[in-house]
C-alpha cells in the first residue's frame, strides 16, 4: 500500500478541481491511499465526494487569518491528525506554491526525513490552462483535454449526489415554473475579497427582472457572508437562499435547476459537477483555467476584445484596478439571450 499526503486547503473551486484528478489517480492505482489535509468549511464537502482514504480537517479561517495562537493552534490540531497515522507516508504533494504550506506536513517529514528531499512534490500550474488537467498532470504525469476533465468532474458529481443523504431541502421547487439559480455574491476568501470577478450587482437585478418578466422562478444562492446582495432584490419575487444552505444542499439545488448563472465563484465549480445548462462571467480571470469548456449545454462569457488588459490575474494577484471594464463589458442583453437559447436547446422555454 502507498501512502501519499495530498495538501489542499481550499478554495472550493480548488478542492472540487483537485478531487477529481485524485479520483483518476486512484481509479488508476488501486494501491493508493489518499490522506488530504483541507479546510474544515470545504471537509464535508470531501467526505461525501469519496475520493480520499482520510479526511484531515484543518480550521483554516484561524490558520490564515487568526492571531499567532490560534494559527500555531490550528497548526498542532493539523499535526496531531497526520501523526496518528500509523503508517509512515511515500510521498507528500502540496497543491499550493507558498513554502509555508510545507508545515503543515512536518509530521511526514519526521517519520519519514527521505520525503524532504526526493518524494515532495509542489503544485505549479499553467496559468491558462483547465486546472482539473493541471491537478492531473501533477498527480500522474498524464496530460487530458478539457472535455475529458468534464466528464471526470460529472461523473464524481452523480457519485457526490448519490452519497448526500438529504434531510429535505430549503428549497421547495415551484412545479409550475422553471428555476433559473442567480450567484451574485462569493469571489472572496479567508484572506481576501477579489471583487473584480464579480458582476455587478444592479446587473444581476435587471437579468432577475427579465427572467421574472418571462415566468421563470429566480433562485438566489450564495454563503452567508454574501447577505449584503439581499437589499438589491428586495423588490423582486425571488426565492433567496443565501446563507440558508449547506455546500451539500447547493449541489442539490443546482442539480435540479434549469439554468445557472454565475460570475467566477466557489458554486461556479459545485455547478460543473451538475448537468445543469451553465452561463459563466469572465473578466480579470482567464476562463480557459477555470470553466470546463468541453461541457455540454455551457456559455462563456469573457471580457470583449477592446478590452486589452483582461485577463489581468497573473497567477497570484489581479491588476490594482477600481474600474472592472472587463466585466461591465457583459451586457445583461447578452446573457438574457444567451439564457434564452440554453433553455430552449434543452426543450425547456
Amino acid at each position: 500500500m502507498k501512502r501519499i499526503l495530498f495538501i489542499k486547503l481550499g478554495a472550493i473551486g480548488d478542492v472540487i478541481q483537485a478531487a477529481a484528478a485524485v479520483d483518476q489517480l486512484k481509479l488508476a492505482n488501486s494501491g493508493v491511499q489518499v490522506d488530504w489535509v483541507v479546510g474544515q468549511s470545504i471537509a464535508a464537502l470531501l467526505e461525501k465526494m469519496a475520493v480520499a482514504d482520510k479526511v484531515i480537517p484543518v480550521p483554516d479561517q484561524r490558520l490564515l487569518a487568526g492571531s499567532i495562537f490560534q494559527r500555531m493552534g490550528a497548526l498542532l490540531a493539523c499535526w496531531m491528525n497526520i501523526a496518528n497515522k500509523s503508517q509512515r507516508y511515500h510521498a507528500v504533494y502540496i497543491a499550493h506554491t507558498n513554502w509555508q504550506y510545507d508545515l503543515l506536513a512536518l509530521p511526514a517529514y519526521i517519520f519519514n526525513p527521505y520525503l524532504i528531499f526526493q518524494k515532495q512534490k509542489r503544485f505549479f500550474p499553467a496559468l491558462n490552462e483547465y486546472r482539473v488537467c493541471e491537478y492531473l498532470k501533477f498527480l500522474t504525469g498524464k496530460t487530458i483535454g478539457a472535455k475529458e476533465s468534464t466528464k471526470i468532474l460529472q461523473k464524481l458529481g452523480e457519485n457526490l449526489l448519490a452519497n448526500i443523504q438529504s434531510q429535505g431541502s430549503p428549497f421547495q421547487k415551484d412545479s409550475q415554473k422553471q428555476s433559473v439559480v442567480l450567484i451574485p455574491g462569493g469571489s472572496k476568501n479567508a484572506l481576501r475579497d477579489d471583487f473584480l470577478r464579480r458582476w455587478a450587482i444592479e446587473r444581476y437585478v435587471e437579468l432577475a427582472q427579465l427572467l421574472i418578466s418571462q415566468g421563470y422562478e429566480v433562485v438566489l444562492v450564495g454563503a452567508f457572508s454574501d447577505q449584503w446582495v439581499k437589499p438589491y432584490f428586495e423588490k423582486l419575487h425571488v426565492v433567496d437562499l443565501i446563507g440558508k444552505t449547506s455546500l451539500l444542499e447547493l449541489v442539490e439545488i443546482l442539480d435540479k435547476a434549469e439554468l445557472i448563472i454565475t460570475h467566477d465563484t466557489g458554486p461556479l465549480h459545485l455547478a460543473t459537477l451538475t448537468k445543469t445548462p451553465l452561463i459563466t462571467l469572465f473578466g480579470p480571470t482567464p476562463a480557459s483555467a477555470v470553466a470546463p469548456i468541453g461541457r455540454e449545454n455551457l456559455k462563456v462569457f469573457a471580457a470583449s476584445s477592446e478590452v486589452a488588459c483582461a485577463p489581468c490575474y497573473d497567477g497570484k494577484n489581479y491588476a490594482n484596478c477600481s474600474n472592472p471594464i472587463c466585466m461591465k463589458s457583459i451586457t445583461v442583453d447578452d446573457v438574457f439571450t444567451a439564457s434564452q437559447n440554453l433553455l430552449k436547446s434543452k426543450g425547456l422555454h
